[in-house]
């Protein structure tokens, strides 16, 4: 606090005159008057030299011209160094020579312009020796500012003029990796990337589904972690089978040439099956044209809407408006409704079944017909034509039996084979009581034929005669109709059938 205070080098006068901070920052101007009368003397030697006219009789052109302006000055560091133990350096002024380089760039940029006279000499280069002399001594720091401020100096069209033919500038992104095919190296050997090596790692510590029901079901509560039983797996399998994938719409037919077989039972149980599993969308039809009773069997339409409503209606390109005929049962089942009541006057006929199919085979994907018992008719006769599977129902009887065989032999004399070759044998249960005939004597005449055969047992449920519902079933009953499911769901084609076919009329 009682020392002298600092004047930065200035006398005490000058002090007084600025004061604060003024004084302390203010530039010596004793020592930088050399400095200036150096740089002066330096930059009028730099002009005279530029003005003299080059040997050879060449004009110079670069008289006229207004001057390019100075770069900027190295600033004083030899009050900073002074005293510091370290390596002082002396402020020198900018070189003549630098000034002559640039002038010589400038009249060459101006003289491209200019027309030059035939008999006139190029300028003679300025002797190295000259130029060695004038070279100024810089510092590190110096240096490098002075160079980048001489190579931003020199402008565009001098360049340009320097290499007249050179091409413009391109982009070019650098190669980020250096692909080199020759010297692949393989990672993992053939024998260690095998699909069954990497399943079985894949296997070891995968999560797995937890048993529900049975005793394994029961340990499962107290906190163990068994996996599906056998039966449980099985029904995953089937359920699998059930949701197999459709690439167009399939259409199976529910026949028998006798009533009373329960071929309306199993169209409705069979259909609110293939909902309740399926993502996809299902409709049931009602294609007796006599008396029919699909609705009573699933749901009634609340407007009493019918197949035939819909082949007269128009403006049916919307999902929702052909919903709007259809009711839902309880699975998420469609049903569109036979026109028979006891008001009507004429049955369905098979171009209205027609018009109204061809609808429906661009909204749903899987259709459930539920003939009737006549296949003379126009209306079933179409159902066969335009269908990929059928599925032929049978009581456990002696007479049933001998209608199940009857219908087949009709689709074989009527050339209906591949109809066969889809056709699936549902025995049904009437009675709780034993069957008058064994029912392991009907699958074998059926398994001569080479058809698959699945029996329906007998469920209280069923025999009521109302709506059907799945949650009521007996648990054998609802494993039966999903085993017919699944055995209908392998016929699936697993490829975009050959026609071209989307949902459109065949």
């Amino acid at each position: 606090m009682n020392r002298a205070p600092s004047m930065n080098g200035h006398s005490t006068e000058s002090v007084r005159a600025r004061g604060g901070y003024d004084a302390f920052f203010a530039p010596v101007d004793e020592q930088a008057q050399p400095a200036r009368k150096e740089i002066a003397a330096a930059e009028g030697t730099s002009a005279s030299a530029s003005v003299a006219p080059p040997t050879g009789g060449t004009p110079d052109f670069s008289a006229g011209r207004p001057e390019v302006p100075a770069p900027p000055r190295e600033p004083d560091r030899s009050a900073q160094f002074e005293g510091s133990g370290s390596v002082t350096a002396t402020p020198t002024p900018r070189p003549a020579a630098t000034s002559s380089a640039d002038d010589r760039y400038q009249n060459q940029t101006w003289s491209a312009q200019e027309p030059t006279p035939a008999n006139t000499a190029p300028p003679a280069a300025a002797p190295p020796a000259q130029a060695a002399t004038a070279a100024p001594r810089f510092d590190a720091a110096a240096g490098n500012s002075a160079a980048a401020w001489q190579s931003a100096k020199i402008p565009e069209t001098s360049r340009a003029a320097e290499q007249p033919d050179a091409a413009p500038p391109t982009a070019r992104v650098p190669d980020r990796v250096n692909y080199d095919t020759a010297a692949r190296v393989e990672v993992l050997p053939a024998a260690l990337t095998s699909v069954d090596l990497l399943a079985d790692i894949a296997a070891a510590r995968r999560a797995q589904l937890k048993s529900q029901s049975g005793m394994r079901g029961a340990l499962n509560k107290v906190g163990f972690n068994l996996g599906l039983s056998p039966a449980e797996q099985r029904t995953e399998n089937r359920r699998g089978r059930i949701r197999r994938q459709l690439t167009s719409t399939y259409q199976i037919a529910v026949i028998s040439v006798k009533g009373g077989v329960g071929r309306t039972t199993v169209s409705a149980a069979l259909g609110s099956t293939f909902a309740s599993l399926r993502p996809d969308r299902v409709v049931g039809i009602d294609a007796n044209p006599d008396f029919g009773d699909l609705p009573t069997r699933t749901c009634r339409h609340p407007y009493g809407l019918t197949l035939r409503d819909l082949a007269q209606a128009r403006n049916l390109d919307a999902f929702s408006a052909v919903h709007s005929f259809t009711s839902i049962n309880n699975s998420d089942l469609a049903v569109i409704a036979s026109p028979w009541n006891t008001e009507a006057t004429e049955a369905l006929s098979g171009q209205e079944y027609t018009t109204a199919v061809e609808v429906l085979r661009r909204h749903y994907n899987l259709l459930i017909v539920d003939c009737g018992t006549g296949v003379l008719d126009s209306v079933t006769n179409a159902v066969l034509r335009t269908s990929d599977a059928v599925v032929v129902v049978t009581p456990a009887t002696v007479g049933g039996v001998k209608g199940a065989v009857a219908t087949l032999n009709w689709l074989n004399s009527h050339g209906l084979h591949q109809l066969i070759a889809k056709s699936i044998i549902a025995i049904v249960r009437h009675h709780a009581a034993r069957p008058t005939v064994e029912v392991d004597e009907i699958e074998k005449l059926f398994a001569s034929a080479q058809r698959p055969t699945r029996l329906v047992p007998y469920d209280e449920h069923l025999a009521e005669g109302g709506e059907i519902d799945l949650r009521l079933l007996e648990s054998d009953t609802a494993l039966a109709f999903e085993e017919l499911a699944a055995a209908v769901a392998d016929g699936f084609p697993s490829y975009p059938a050959a026609s071209g076919d989307r949902g459109g009329w065949r």
